[in-house]
């Protein structure tokens, strides 16, 4: 009886605590100020909440004196010698879902009454900042609603922990890895997205450029993520001659190295987007549509062909596999959108930004250079409401399909592993054609050809 007792007891405080706990965590989700203590490099202290429009703004700081602001205390309490062996520093970082295309918010972090690290860029739906080797003591942070922002409210969730650089020794290159992400959305919807240009007229789903390049007319939508798991950023520069009639495009990656110094090679072209207004990489990623069976097996796509293959002195015949449809090697403009590692270790400070396709980040008497990439630990998403963002399927047939996407498909940057570049997933499409048109994802695909 008494250990039966016992057990009640023991079940009781159990439950009180694991009720106090969430009861703990729910409430630091809230508006008001609340406080975090960051101890040790393992730890990671998260906090969540909502900013509106319409809230009044603290004031506290001039970046909150036009804008509703959330505030997080953040007291940082590390044991000595947490730099002494490795560089590194304290990450304060945000995400949020962007409901509308254009929803921002900012990331300020103050101490003693002064700012020492901010992100503020746009076209994202993240932001970071590294306090590099932070000394303890307490750090205000607060998280702005951008007045821009298409919706009248943006739910967040952030967080901050110890990130720790490459090891400087042994001595190498901190080569970056670029891995295309299953996409997550494939629709014939209309987008009413008029970012870049004009949306597509009712009743069509191709924008008014991809119909004048392509001859598009049935547009089969979808986003694609390119994320950078590697070691080191990967970094574009592009060299933009002042001579109108020059016809250099050339585009030099910079490979960083673990003592600090970087490598530089001749990777690409450049190309300016008339209808996006910036400078793209030329052919950074592509798609294809495969036919496949319910089961993710491909099926031959055209009528079935045969080729003599000569092999130990015998004729075979093989059924040729072709994609049903190709999308053109699409240029992007290349930027942190995206943080690919949450919660993960390996992730560095938000660095490249959306207007880096714009404008210069400096100028000779010759050229103009724009510096475009992906961090670490980062990705760069390109939402399907965007121009260039699909395949052309008229004529497709119901069914199921494999939809790949190939990042760098010509491999014209140095990086880690070239096997990981491509992702796929399963599609169905029924009622082509048609006003009741529809897809579907039914799960991640095989891997690519």
């Amino acid at each position: 009886m008494m250990a039966r007792n016992f057990n009640k007891r023991f079940l009781c405080l159990a439950l009180w605590a694991l009720l106090a706990a969430t009861q703990v965590a729910q409430a630091s989700f809230g508006s008001t100020p609340i406080d975090g203590t960051l101890k040790n490099k393992s730890q990671a202290i998260t906090w969540a909440g909502t900013l509106a429009r319409d809230s009044s703004p603290t004031g506290e700081v001039p970046e909150c004196s036009a804008t509703s602001c959330d505030r997080f205390n953040l007291n940082i309490d590390l044991p000595g010698g947490v730099w002494n062996n490795d560089p590194g520093g304290v990450e304060v970082a945000l995400r949020w879902n962007i409901l509308d295309f254009g929803d921002n918010l900012r990331l300020y972090v103050y101490k003693d009454g002064a700012l020492v690290a901010k992100s503020d860029g746009i076209i994202s739906s993240a932001q970071s900042v590294l306090i590099p080797q932070a000394v303890n003591g307490q750090y205000t942070i607060y998280v702005a609603f951008d007045q821009d922002s298409a919706s009248a409210s943006i739910p967040f969730e952030a967080l901050a922990e110890v990130e720790y650089a490459p090891k400087p020794q042994p001595f190498r290159q901190l080569l970056p890895d670029l891995v295309a992400r299953p996409q997550r959305n494939v629709t014939f919807e209309r987008t009413t997205s008029d970012f870049f240009e004009p949306p597509p007229a009712p009743g069509e789903n191709c924008f008014p450029s991809e119909i004048a390049e392509e001859g598009a007319q049935n547009c089969l939508r979808f986003d694609q993520v390119f994320a950078n798991v590697g070691e080191g950023t990967m970094e574009m520069r592009f060299v933009v001659p002042h001579d109108p009639d020059s016809t250099s495009r050339n585009i030099f990656q910079r490979i960083f190295k673990s003592d600090g110094g970087f490598d530089e090679r001749l990777a690409a072209e450049w190309e300016f987007h008339p209808a996006h207004q910036h400078y793209h990489f030329l052919g950074f990623g592509i798609s294809k549509l495969w036919r496949s069976d319910s089961a993710g097996n491909l099926l031959d796509s055209l009528p079935l062909r045969s080729r003599r293959l000569e092999l130990r002195g015998k004729h075979q015949h093989t059924a040729a596999v072709d994609p049903i449809r190709t999308g053109r090697k699409v240029s992007f403009c290349i930027a942190d959108t995206t943080i690919d590692s949450w919660l993960l270790k390996g992730d560095g400070p938000r660095t490249y930004n959306a207007p880096d396709c714009l404008f210069p980040a400096f100028s000779d008497a010759d050229n103009d250079y724009l510096i475009q990439g992906i961090t670490t630990g980062w990705a760069d998403t390109y939402d399907w409401y965007l121009p260039d963002q699909y395949i052309e399927v008229t004529g497709v047939p119901d069914g199921y399909y494999i939809l790949e996407t190939t990042v760098d498909p010509d491999n014209a940057l140095v990086e880690k592993d070239e096997t990981n570049n491509c992702g796929s997933v399963l599609i169905r499409l029924t009622n082509v054609g048609t006003a009741m048109q529809h897809a579907e994802i039914i799960r991640t695909g095989p891997p690519c050809r």
